[in-house]
Order: C-alpha cells, then sequence, then structure tokens
C-alpha cells in the first residue's frame, strides 16, 4: 500500500485504547482497580511515542484514547502525548478522574490541540464520592471545584476542546431487576443537582466574559441515555454502569458463561494497549487476560496481523467468544441473566455491522466544525485572553 493510499483510506479502527498507566489515585467501588494482578507501571514515553507514530503511519484510527485503567493524569508526559497525537492527525479523547485537574495543565493540554476531555464525575453525592477515596484527602466541594476551574479555563481561553460531564445510568439488567441499581451512583435527583450547580457556573462566568447565553438558560436538563450540550462546547453524558465491572470489582467472576455473543472490539472497531506495552482485545480487560503480543519486542503492525488477533476476530465474526475472559465478560450471575445478556450483545452487534455506534458522527462533525470556527477566530480570542487574564494570575 502507498504512503498516498494510507492516508486517504478509511481508518481500519473506530478508537484504540493506549494506557498510559494502571495506577490511579481513586478507589472506585465501580471499578476492579484493585482487583488487578498486573503490576502498576507507566508506560514509558519514547514507547508511547513510537506505537503513536505506528498508528498514524499505518492511518489506525481516528480516535485514540490514553486510558484502560488507571488515571493518565498521573503520567508525567501526559501533554507532550496528546501534542504528539494531535499534531499527526489523530484525535484524542482524554477521560480523567477530575480529581488532579488544575488550571496551568488544564490550559497546556487545551494548548497541545486537545479534541475532547471527558470527565468521569460519576459520583454525585458525598456517600459516593468518599467511597472514591484512597486517603480522606479530599472532599465532594473541592472536586466540584475543579471542575468548575476546568470549565472556567476553556471559556476564558476559548479552546476548542470539547469539555464532556459524565454521570452513570443504573444498567439494563437494573432495569429488569436482574441486579443492583446502585442508586448511590445513579441517583436522578442527584445527578441533575450537580449538572445544574456546574450549569449555573458555567452562564456565571460566560456572562463575565460577555459571552452570550440566549438560548442556553432556558434548554431543560434531563437524564437520558446520551449525551447532550449545556453550552457551546460543553456536554453532559450519562452512560450505563457496567455490570461485569461492578461483579469483577467484587471478585464475583462466576456464574454463567457465554456460548454465543457479539463485540464490536477485538480487532473490529478498537482494541487496547496495556501500560506494558502489551496489545489486548478491549478496553474491558483490565487484567490483561486476552494478551495476543508485545509492543516492547514487536510492532503493532505485526501484532495485529498475528494468528492469535486473526483468530479472535474470526470467532467474534461468527457470534463465538474466543476466551474464557470474553465468555465470561457476555455471561453473567445467573442463566437468565447470561441468556439475556448473551441475546442482546447479539442484537447490538448486528446492528453495529450496519451502522457502528462508534463511527462518531456527531463528535467529528462537531470537532471538525469547531477547529475552522476557532481558526477564523483566533485574533479575537487572543484579544479577549489580554483582557480576562487567568483566573490564577495575580491581580
Amino acid at each position: 500500500m502507498t504512503e498516498n493510499s494510507v492516508r486517504d483510506s478509511p481508518p481500519r479502527f473506530k478508537i484504540i485504547y493506549l494506557e498510559l498507566t494502571n495506577a490511579c489515585n481513586f478507589t472506585c467501588d465501580y471499578c476492579p482497580i484493585d482487583q488487578q494482578t498486573r503490576k502498576k507501571v507507566m508506560i514509558p514515553t519514547d514507547l508511547a511515542e513510537r506505537i503513536i507514530n505506528e498508528i498514524a503511519d499505518n492511518r489506525l484510527t481516528y480516535f485514540l484514547t490514553f486510558h484502560i485503567m488507571g488515571e493518565p493524569y498521573l503520567h508525567k508526559d501526559l501533554v507532550p502525548l496528546t501534542r504528539l497525537a494531535e499534531s499527526r492527525g489523530i484525535r484524542v479523547r482524554l477521560l480523567t478522574n477530575g480529581s488532579l485537574l488544575e488550571s496551568k495543565t488544564n490550559l497546556d493540554l487545551f494548548a497541545t490541540g486537545l479534541s475532547r476531555l471527558e470527565v468521569g464525575f460519576r459520583t454525585p453525592n458525598t456517600r459516593s464520592f468518599d467511597m472514591r477515596l484512597r486517603s480522606h484527602n479530599a472532599d465532594l466541594e473541592s472536586y466540584v471545584a475543579r471542575v468548575k476551574g476546568l470549565i472556567e479555563d476553556k471559556l476564558r481561553s476559548g479552546a476548542s476542546t470539547e469539555l464532556c460531564i459524565k454521570f452513570f445510568l443504573p444498567s439494563f439488567a437494573a432495569r429488569l431487576h436482574l441486579s443492583d441499581s446502585h442508586e448511590h451512583l445513579t441517583n436522578g435527583d442527584d445527578n441533575l443537582r450537580v449538572i445544574r450547580e456546574i450549569r449555573d457556573h458555567i452562564f456565571l462566568v460566560a456572562r463575565r466574559l460577555q459571552l452570550p447565553v440566549a438560548g442556553w438558560e432556558d434548554r431543560p436538563l434531563r437524564i437520558l441515555d446520551g449525551e447532550y450540550p449545556v453550552f457551546p462546547g460543553i456536554l453532559v453524558a450519562f452512560s450505563r454502569i457496567q455490570d461485569f465491572w461492578m461483579r469483577e470489582q467484587r471478585g464475583a467472576n462466576g456464574g454463567h458463561r457465554a456460548f454465543v455473543g457479539g463485540c464490536s472490539a477485538a480487532f473490529k472497531d478498537d482494541f487496547g494497549i496495556l501500560a506494558s506495552g502489551e496489545v489486548t482485545t478491549c478496553c474491558v480487560d483490565y487484567d490483561g487476560r486476552n494478551v495476543v503480543g508485545d509492543l516492547r519486542k514487536s510492532s503493532l503492525k505485526e501484532v495485529l496481523e498475528s494468528m492469535e488477533a486473526r483468530r479472535i476476530r474470526r470467532s467474534f465474526d461468527w457470534f463465538r467468544p474466543p476466551t474464557k475472559f470474553c465468555q465470561e465478560c457476555l455471561g453473567g450471575p445467573t442463566l437468565v441473566y447470561s441468556l439475556l445478556k448473551q441475546a442482546s450483545s447479539l442484537a447490538v452487534d448486528i446492528r453495529d455491522r450496519m451502522d457502528s455506534r462508534k463511527n462518531y458522527h456527531g463528535l467529528r462533525t462537531r470537532l471538525e466544525g469547531s477547529m475552522l470556527r476557532n481558526h477564523s477566530a483566533d485574533r479575537g480570542r487572543d484579544a479577549l485572553v489580554q483582557i480576562n487574564p487567568p483566573r490564577n494570575a495575580k491581580d
């Protein structure tokens, strides 16, 4: 394949997960971070750079995200790695737990051209937030202040980065009364209260910066399966709790394995690269049980074309979960739950084969439009920043 044909062809994958670290400063009750047997490591910067360049050289994806497990803000070279990816034409979707947000890093990341920053707020009340903490050196109030500071930095700088604040919905199984609703994480009143507080802050800052708010104040705040904007470039999103991760976090990984099932990962729409450099099937494989290759020893192209990667892909082409981990993920704690989950995964996979959820049509359109608008507004934005210095500058 020639260089021109690689550049002009559509990316092979919708998104690639590149884990910068599997360490985290939070221990959330919906995440199996402490169930890992993997050694906690940071990916070496030179290895991450090589991977990013290989992804770009072969146009493997449009989107890259820096996590599977762990908090990417813990990596000392998060900013230069983000800059490298964006400069190579790869859109970065950065997900953080939000606890390490601070103005200098916010502005440094905005300056890289970061496409989207997602804050996993997730814990909208004191009880749920306190369950995230490894040590009691933070509280919900200071956490909310960090998120508000991020929003203020975006509005003040005029950054093109799209911000998304993420919350939880109960799983589909919970709606069928087959699993816990995890009310402390999914309480609608708590979620709306936090979203309303964040939106009020957006309007407060926007008015201070003389940004137009007309038309936004009257928009209703809703809880839905998806996301919607609350101001230009700022969205709130809801996603369903991952029942498999909840079970793994509690060490309850038994139950009834799947014998059929569908999946859009496993080298179809996406795959994951662990902080060790090992390549795995998906973002759910928190303990590296589906590893198919090691980028410390092989190129990414060699791993993707390996017999094992091809076997896994072919197996899912025929709706057969190829590994024990896949069978457990697509199964459930009871026979009824397992059968329903297998059936729903088949339906979702068939739909994805016709029009993948991971095409990100709306996001791509917004990002491309934002880039054009910001390019034409550079001078005006620079003047705004001079008139309104960063909020942590001295008076």
